[in-house]
């Protein structure tokens, strides 16, 4: 499958120049006297002269209401991104041949981007990809080691980090408390580090109970927060759960926004205490082994 990305514009030969001058992109060929293909892009990109007020779609549109082209500033779905080596250099290039800049050029973990507007009302956005790019939205690349008892204070310590601001929220933040709660259920032989580049980002506590599994723990450090890494830990042991044939059980902090993440993942409220709410994931029952006699 090929992509050809059509703009409509109101002047041919002044959108031929602003791309240009713009972007680099070279004039390959004209379509008759509204239309022009240039190229330099992944994707061929073809200027198409519509003037302004003309109505949009044609006659297989039916009885749909049909727009009429403005070359104001209007918003649509689908916009242009144009990714390059270095932002700053590709706004004020751009700029200068008569965009707009709507926002200037930011940082996210994925790269830089800035907002801008062609001459004909278009949104654009011009990125420059850092470090792994889009890639560090996706799933993190994780590696579990097991935990010994001479890690209690450094795990101690995570988890006061990760619960921070969910405690002070509701006013009980106590190191104190934090350290005779995780004292109290810290079973090395069941515990496991989360490590990404070789760097300890998290935790989790997964041990026997009854006829299941309970989850007494899991963190992740706030540096690693919003990349999807709790997501793809708690998927490792439910999967785990569900091949043994067991539910899996474990209590949130009230007003804590892991009761929504863990509600996301398929736990279901069973119970609630002053300050925690049960939760319980069953085996789906179709799992094969509980199909087994016996």
């Amino acid at each position: 499958m090929r992509i050809l990305v059509n703009i409509d514009v109101p002047d041919l030969e002044h959108a031929i120049g602003f791309y240009q001058s713009a972007f680099g992109l070279t004039l390959n060929r004209r379509l008759g006297s509204t239309g022009a293909e240039l190229l330099g892009a992944d994707a061929p990109i073809y200027l198409l002269e519509k003037a302004a007020g003309t109505p949009t779609g044609g006659p297989a549109a039916g009885g749909a209401v049909r727009q009429r082209r403005d070359y104001a500033r209007h918003w649509t779905p689908v916009h242009l991104d144009v990714v390059v080596d270095d932002v700053d250099q590709a706004v004020a290039r751009a700029v200068a041949a008569g965009a707009r800049l709507e926002d200037p050029p930011i940082t996210h973990d994925w790269g830089r981007i800035a907002h801008l507007a062609d001459p004909y009302g278009h949104g654009i956005c011009i990125l420059q990809f850092l470090g792994r790019g889009y890639d560090e939205l996706g799933p993190a690349s994780l590696r579990f080691t097991p935990a010994a008892e001479a890690d209690f204070e450094a795990l101690l310590a995570l988890r006061i980090e990760a619960m921070r601001d969910s405690l002070e929220r509701l006013g009980r933040f106590d190191p104190d408390r934090a350290r005779e709660r995780l004292r109290g259920t810290f079973r090395p032989e069941c515990t496991w580090h989360i490590e990404e580049d070789g760097k300890r980002i998290g935790f989790y506590c997964l041990r026997p109970e009854g006829k299941g599994l309970r989850l007494d723990h899991l963190y992740v450090h706030p540096s690693a927060q919003g990349r999807g890494v709790g997501g793809q830990v708690l998927r490792r042991i439910l999967q785990d759960a569900d091949r043994r044939g067991v539910g899996v059980t474990l209590s949130a902090l009230r007003g804590s926004d892991s009761n929504r993440f863990y509600r996301r993942h398929g736990f279901v409220q069973t119970g609630e205490g002053e300050w925690d709410i049960d939760y319980l994931r069953d085996c789906p029952s179709d799992n094969p082994r509980l199909a087994q006699p016996g």
